[in-house]
């Protein structure tokens, strides 16, 4: 019988666990999820569009996003402008509901037409606030005893988050 590390990878030896298939394991590193790379752009291309002190080129956005990328998370190959280009286009549109005011001027230029504007403040609309309301008059209407603690403490957090809503 042959001892382990000279086994195929993938096969058994009767009493023992199965050998590691994975090649290399010492430089085996598992890749970020794209959506969290795409979050830390947003909220850099944001955090950019809301200075309105400085003019931001495509070329401005590709570099801040590259940089926001690698002090957070250490990815040092850069972010491509085609990325950012559809960054925007998902930033301004209601796939992800910012609808982000984002406006070209000069013809090389990005800014946000409404300078208040942030993908982090999202404010309610008016149905919206109704539900609100109406979700933290019905959490105050459950009786205090109510035998069910799990369920108190879960509307008890649910009822202090809809209130910060208002």
């Amino acid at each position: 019988m042959l001892p382990d590390f000279l086994c195929p990878a993938g096969t058994f030896i009767a009493g023992t666990a199965p050998i590691n298939t994975f090649k290399n394991t010492k430089n085996y590193t598992k890749a970020m999820p794209a959506n969290k790379n795409a979050l830390i752009r947003y909220k850099t291309i944001d955090k950019c569009l809301r200075n309105r002190y400085r003019r931001w080129t495509i070329d401005d956005l590709v570099e801040a996003c590259s940089d926001a990328l690698y002090d957070m998370e250490g990815i040092g190959k850069g972010v491509s402008m085609r990325t950012v280009q559809g960054d925007i286009q998902i930033m301004r549109s209601d796939k992800l509901g910012y609808n982000a005011p984002i406006e070209v001027y000069d013809n090389k230029f990005y800014r946000y037409a409404d300078p208040d504007y942030s993908i982090n403040s999202n404010p309610l609309d008016g149905d919206d606030f109704e539900l609100v309301e109406k979700a933290v008059s019905l959490i105050n209407n459950i009786p205090n005893g109510t035998s069910d603690a799990e369920l108190k403490a879960v509307l008890t957090k649910l009822k202090s988050k809809l209130l910060m809503l208002l």
